[in-house]
């Protein structure tokens, strides 16, 4: 990202002799006044408030299909039993065929207010030897590795879809009836959104990296430009897709000045009659927010598209952990351990990677399935979660 300069005044200087008679510019506007935010908490996922029926209509588009591969199961957690979707195919069953690829598009977005600040993952700047979308291509999320949770290997893949087999390891495991599971993201790049802010939904704040700005964007203004951008810019083309969107050190917020600051979500929207997934999530060079850095939110929220795709997956109550500080009951398997991240090296770069909860964390699983029976993809959930019952405490 870079910062523009601020623009010089010119003055013109004319000769008399020459007989010409010129008219003196103006001198240019002063640079637009941005809001300042100082409010810094972290704030992952956001879901739009939706119409009785526009969300009986995205559900009938979902059951219509013509979405990402995927399946539904029940889950019983003790007397309660729950629907839920994922994407994949079902490790509950035998697959003759168990591994499953996504055509994932990443999306750079380039943010310029009004000010003349700029932010533009393409673009190296003094956070790193290079550009946040080149470290995001290269990173452990579309670059399959080796994986060893604690003492065990749970194969060779992207980072959540070691993830996947890891909290379902009873099945994926070399004994299991799904030894070959996995969920993978085939990456292609596509050209970038360009967003010329308004001066209504800009604000920023000072930080230490690149331009020394955090950039925060209006989240409904933001929403509404993700969404016109699938329709108008990838059409059809984005079905059966997960468009990722993904800024540099820009996040949203939502009223202002406590509702700072959203670094990513999940969401879905209609697209060419069929129901669309898609997500945004910052990658980080800013060092303000505990426990994240360049790709910790980009894991969370393709683990939380890949385990909640519809944001709807039902749980018991669960809460006061991570992000949470009342009660939730989905399954976001990022928000109870948000600020938690593990560390992996590729190449010259050590990329930071949230730690995740596992389904048998949400559904009570006795013993876990997940890899070491842990209830977590570095272990440190051990038992799986408490019940909620004080929404407000």
């Amino acid at each position: 990202m870079s910062r523009s300069s601020k623009a010089a005044v010119l003055t013109m200087l004319v000769s008399a002799a020459a007989g010409i008679s010129l008219v003196a510019p103006a001198a240019l506007a002063a640079p637009a006044q941005i809001r300042k935010i100082a409010v810094k908490q972290a704030r992952l996922d956001w879901a739009p408030k939706r119409t009785a029926a526009a969300a009986a209509s995205l559900r009938a588009q979902a059951s219509a299909g013509g979405t990402i591969t995927g399946f539904t199961t029940n889950v019983h957690d003790g007397s309660s039993t729950f629907q839920i979707a994922m994407v994949g195919k079902n490790p509950f069953v035998h697959q003759a065929t168990p591994s499953t690829t996504i055509k994932t598009t990443l999306i750079p977005v380039v943010i310029n207010f009004p000010n003349g600040d700029t932010w533009d993952p393409r673009v190296q700047d003094s956070c790193d030897t290079q550009s946040a979308l080149t470290r995001a291509q290269h990173s452990p999320l579309f670059v399959a590795q080796p994986w060893k949770f604690g003492p065990t290997v749970v194969g060779t893949g992207q980072y959540v879809d070691a993830f996947r087999r890891g909290e379902f390891y009873k099945q994926t495991k070399p004994t299991g009836i799904n030894p070959g599971y996995h969920v993978k993201l085939a990456l292609t790049t596509h050209a970038p959104l360009v967003l010329d802010v308004p001066l209504a939904d800009a604000a920023e704040s000072t930080t230490v990296c690149g331009s020394g700005n955090l950039g925060a964007v209006d989240i409904f203004y933001l929403d509404s430009q993700l969404q016109n951008y699938i329709t108008g810019t990838l059409g059809r083309a984005a079905v059966g897709t997960f468009p990722l969107f993904m800024p540099v050190n820009v996040v949203a917020y939502q009223g202002l000045p406590g509702g700072c600051c959203i670094l990513g979500y999940h969401s879905l929207m209609a697209n060419a009659g069929k129901l669309q997934t898609y997500g945004i999530a910052m990658y980080d060079n800013t060092g303000d927010f505990a426990g994240s850095a360049d790709t910790t939110v980009m894991s969370h929220e393709i683990a939380e598209w890949m385990d909640d795709p519809l944001g709807n997956n039902p749980t018991k109550p669960w809460g006061h952990v991570g992000q949470v500080k009342g009660c939730q009951n989905n399954l976001e398997v990022g928000d109870p351990l948000s600020g938690t991240a593990i560390t992996d090296q590729v190449g010259d770069k050590t990329y930071h990677l949230q730690e995740l909860a596992f389904f048998s964390w949400f559904y009570h699983s006795k013993p876990s399935l997940g890899v070491n029976r842990w209830f977590s993809s570095n272990g440190t959930f051990t038992t799986s979660a408490a019940p909620c019952t004080s929404p407000d405490s």
